[in-house]
């Protein structure tokens, strides 16, 4: 049953996206909204040393690990635009982009391919955290405009997918098993 555990957690970032989002447009808090996309951002870390300390590995768990992260920002994105959290361009380029990575891994699963991970595509996954979790805090601190920062870091991630995108296509997919 334990070798079940990472997926289930990998599950409940999906879905903890819808959650945000409901607490970021409905009548809950930004900063509860804030606080469960942190919980939920860390078990992205959490679900893959699961895995490794279990030995539980499986093909789908990849799979789903994507989607979840997908699911959780693309919601969140969604919701900021709603809210004006986040300028338009930047949360409709994200979830575009998402999108178009979707209908490739949907096509790469039917074709039997597949292409690794790449430094710029991590790194990117980091920019993004960080810029959603900024522009989701939203607040007065220190004196600074928390949206502009959330805004540049996520132009950042923007940029670093772009760059991602030019080194999956320069290398081309590899064939799967």
């Amino acid at each position: 049953m334990l070798r079940h555990l990472p997926n289930a957690i990998t599950i409940s970032r999906g879905l903890c996206g819808p959650a945000v989002a409901a607490l970021l447009i409905g009548p809950g808090s930004h900063i509860v909204a804030f606080a469960v996309f942190q919980v939920a951002i860390a078990t992205d870390l959490l679900d893959g040393w699961v895995a490794r300390r279990l030995g539980a590995f499986h093909p789908a768990g990849a799979w789903l690990d994507g989607l979840a992260d997908k699911v959780l920002t693309d919601a969140t994105w969604i919701a900021l635009w709603w809210v004006g959290f986040a300028p338009a361009w930047l949360c409709w380029s994200m979830v575009t982009r998402d999108v178009i990575v979707l209908l490739v891994w949907v096509w790469a699963l039917r074709a039997h391919v597949r292409w690794g991970p790449t430094a710029a595509g991590q790194t990117m996954l980091a920019f993004e955290g960080v810029s959603v979790a900024v522009l989701l805090f939203h607040g007065p601190w220190l004196d600074v405009h928390w949206p502009t920062v959330g805004t540049v870091i996520g132009g950042i991630a923007l940029g670093l997918s772009l760059i991602s995108l030019l080194q999956y296509a320069a290398s081309g997919p590899e064939p799967t098993a």
